[in-house]
């Protein structure tokens, strides 16, 4: 699924960045908002329904809580420097792991949310 590399791989370390900078008063449980946000963005963007987006969600957070921050840093430094990060041993370990994700759910091409 190349759309998971080209896709979602970038937005993860960009995501787990984003958390890291997150106000402690603001970010009680950071993994259930960050499955929250995911579900939220999935079904405005008609990518699954409620239901699937929860998997998915929770699945693909689970693989990005695993990162370690090694690890999106280097992530980072490979895609700042214009090297393809899909390339590292990590993050084709991700890539399957997110890919498992996927598999026996109903996922449709993303759309412009309507207004």
């Amino acid at each position: 699924m190349n759309f998971i590399s080209k896709k979602v791989l970038p937005l993860v370390a960009l995501g787990a960045s984003a958390v890291m900078f997150a106000a402690p008063a603001q970010a009680l449980d950071i993994k259930q908002d960050q499955i929250n946000k995911c579900v939220k963005g999935a079904v405005d963007y008609k990518v699954a329904d409620n239901a699937t987006a929860k998997k998915l969600c929770s699945c693909t957070v689970d693989v990005r809580s695993k990162m370690t921050l090694g690890q999106m840093w280097e992530i980072e430094s490979y895609a700042q420097s214009g090297k393809d990060p899909a390339t590292l041993p990590y993050a084709k370990t991700m890539q399957n792991s997110l890919q498992q994700c996927t598999k026996g759910l109903k996922l449709n091409p993303p759309q412009k949310p309507g207004k």
